[in-house]
């Protein structure tokens, strides 16, 4: 707490020189500290703990902006990256309606914070992932796990502006994922695998690995899928890894400024099932992204941007929000999702400048459980993970099936495996039906869809 106050002035103070040059600055300041474990084929790997700390200044003068950091936390190095972000600041391009927030009230947000977490050991995290280990090879000698991390973070996060925000947040995160195939003989199943995620230090490791485990036991002897249009149920893991990535991209205000958002220009217009509800929460209790502001300081909410299939609202930070003359819907991240090379290069976190990016990403459940959702099927296919990277502008999926099971007159059959391909645009209008069974992951909180006339392939 001592260590955090003192990197907090010495951030002030930076920005106060700053001001006094003529300009408008920025620090977005981060200290924290994780306790990891990896698992690698079968076995203990690594544990690590690690402290970082770090400061990243932003600078606009006029519609030119610098940015620079640092992870040495002295006074010095913190006024040399504000002195490198002023004299960047001069020679950058210009970004028209560039702008930081004005400050806000911000709103209570439950359980964002687990002391718990904080005087976890490293032999502790290690117990966790072995119960986690043990608990899916132990449910059959055919299971064999290839990865997993368990992590318990916990640190401050907190922003300095010359507009006079002056905000900070303590917080902790725990998150577990483990990876498993199967082997017999001749015979190695694909990869299956299950999550869990939150901002507390309970975590369920046996109930993990047996459902990796079990997951593994289904996916033997799979037959070809039929190739042609067919019902699909797309699982929580399967949507939140192609469907939302989509999805994050079309809301986004600068995409719908840059007319790159398949959705441009479509508020007040249908672009889904009138089944299909969705909000960006950032206040969700327990939400493993919620927080009380964003990433420029500005206050969360939860923002409903499609309502019973029609777009209402895209996601703004505040340059979007000042461009596009509406109001900040507080989605400034620098702590985005999926996969940009020069970023995972570059880093996160005081690393980099602010984007545009959701917090939770909720689908509202429907009232039909899984079970339900599949006894109305008469013939199709259960889609519980597939592999491949969505073309995020134009929606265009094509992915391997990584978990995937028939469906014949209202019961599952055998697993299957070959190519489903469409477009997730497409897709989102054809919504049949929504499950229950909501499942949270890093940015996103969905269920199971139903989706008519998907196309599905052979292989």
């Amino acid at each position: 707490m001592e260590e955090w106050k003192v990197l907090h002035g010495l951030c002030s103070r930076t920005v106060t020189d700053l001001e006094k040059k003529g300009v408008t600055a920025e620090a977005f300041l981060t200290a924290d500290s994780t306790t990891k474990v990896s698992i690698r084929n079968s076995r203990i790997l690594t544990q690590t703990n690690e402290r970082d700390a770090g400061v990243g200044i932003r600078v606009i003068r006029g519609k030119r902006v610098g940015f620079a950091c640092t992870n040495v936390v002295t006074r010095e190095a913190i006024m040399k990256a504000g002195d490198m972000a002023y004299h960047m600041s001069r020679v950058s391009s210009e970004v028209p309606g560039l702008e930081l927030p004005e400050p806000g009230r911000y709103p209570v947000v439950q359980d964002l914070y687990d002391e718990t977490i904080t005087s976890i050991t490293g032999d502790e995290a290690v117990d966790v992932a072995c119960r986690a280990l043990t608990a899916a090879e132990g449910h059959d000698p055919r299971v064999r796990v290839k990865s997993g991390v368990i992590m318990f973070r916990s640190g401050w996060r907190g922003v300095v502006s010359s507009l006079g925000i002056d905000s900070e947040e303590q917080e902790t995160r725990a998150a577990m994922y483990l990876g498993g195939v199967g082997e017999s003989g001749d015979e190695v199943t694909g990869i299956c695998s299950d999550c869990e995620c939150g901002r507390t230090a309970v975590l369920s490791p046996e109930t993990l690995g047996e459902s990796v485990g079990e997951k593994v036991l289904e996916m033997f002897h799979p037959c070809s899928v039929k190739t042609g249009k067919t019902t699909v149920i797309l699982g929580p893991e399967a949507g939140n890894y192609q469907v939302i990535e989509v999805l994050i991209d079309a809301l986004r205000g600068d995409s719908v400024m840059t007319g790159r958002s398949f959705w441009t220009g479509e508020l007040g217009s249908p672009v889904a099932s009138p089944l299909l509800s969705i909000h960006d929460n950032g206040v969700l209790r327990n939400g493993f992204s919620s927080r009380r502001f964003d990433d420029e300081g500005y206050p969360s909410q939860e923002t409903v941007v499609v309502q019973e299939g029609v777009l209402v609202s895209y996601l703004h930070n505040a340059w979007s929000a000042h461009g596009l003359n509406v109001e900040n819907t507080g989605n400034a991240s620098r702590f985005v999702g999926g996969f940009d090379l020069v970023r995972n290069i570059i880093g996160y976190g005081y690393r980099t400048e602010p984007e545009i990016y959701c917090s939770n990403l909720v689908i509202l459940p429907g009232t039909k459980s899984r079970d339900e959702l599949v006894s109305e099927v008469s013939e199709g296919v259960l889609v519980e993970s597939m592999a491949g990277f969505p073309q995020a502008g134009s929606g265009v999926i094509s992915a391997q099936l990584s978990r995937a099971f028939s469906i014949r007159n209202g019961e599952i059959q055998h697993p299957v495996k070959g190519m489903i391909s469409g477009v997730a645009f497409d897709w989102l209008t054809k919504i049949s039906d929504v499950g229950n069974d909501s499942k949270q992951f890093e940015n996103a909180v969905l269920p199971s869809l139903r989706i008519e006339d998907v196309h599905m392939v052979g292989g």
